[in-house]
């Protein structure tokens, strides 16, 4: 064998095929995929959780609020919603009557105010809307005394 076979049968040994580079890419990328979308569901995941505590703050707000009323001032009571959930957010406070209906706060019918039990049972739900436009509902409940 002399010097130029051996250097063309090396030639063509050395290198890679355009299907190597391919497969390398295309491996590569898959790769690339796959942590880009971790990393996104990392963050979804962490803005889900951080509503969620900003939300329970809130109903533990309400909830230590109508704790501190009486049963008039309780039946009386008119939710009010934090800004910082945004325009589309509402608070709605129900009593569950002997029945076990909701009602929705405040009573103004006498009948209504009657039919509370002592205990009754107190639900705060608060519903709003993300910045993602997701809708999003939490609810607490409590059982209150007259």
């Amino acid at each position: 064998m002399n010097v130029r076979t051996r250097h063309r049968k090396l030639s063509r040994e050395s290198g890679m095929t355009l299907i190597e580079v391919m497969c390398a890419i295309a491996i590569l990328v898959g790769g690339l995929v796959a942590v880009f979308g971790s990393v996104f569901s990392v963050s979804e995941a962490s803005a889900i959780t951080e509503d969620r505590v900003v939300a329970i703050a809130e109903l533990a707000g309400v909830m230590e609020e109508l704790r501190d009323l009486s049963f008039d001032e309780l039946v009386g009571y008119y939710p009010f919603c934090s800004e910082k959930f945004g325009e589309y957010a509402m608070v709605e406070v129900t009593c569950l009557n002997a029945s076990g209906e909701s009602m929705y706060l405040p009573l103004s019918d006498q009948s209504q105010i009657d039919a509370v039990p002592n205990p009754c049972e107190v639900q705060v739900t608060l519903t709003w809307m993300n910045e993602r436009g997701r809708i999003i509902q939490m609810k607490s409940a409590s059982i209150m005394g007259r």
